[in-house]
């Protein structure tokens, strides 16, 4: 039986069956998330950090990741 990875999408759980998944994977989970959206990936104490669909983010870490999307040309959550 192999390992499930679980992180957040907003709200939402999702398990994966790999350690990594990268931007376009996270994009393209659950009922999805535009191309015109920009996704962050939260981190304790930090402004969110933009992930592009190219990067690998490490599911095995501590804790549960959690990504969220927003305009591309919003800048909350950059402060």
């Amino acid at each position: 039986m192999s390992k499930k990875f679980k992180f957040k999408i907003e709200n939402t759980v999702y398990e994966w069956d790999s350690q990594f998944i990268t931007g376009e994977q996270v994009r393209n989970v659950g009922p999805g998330i535009p191309d015109n959206m920009d996704l962050y990936l939260k981190e304790a104490g930090k402004p969110g950090r933009l992930i592009a669909n190219n990067e690998s983010v490490d599911l095995g870490l501590p804790g549960i990741e959690k990504f969220y999307s927003q305009q591309s040309s919003s800048t909350a959550g950059l402060i």
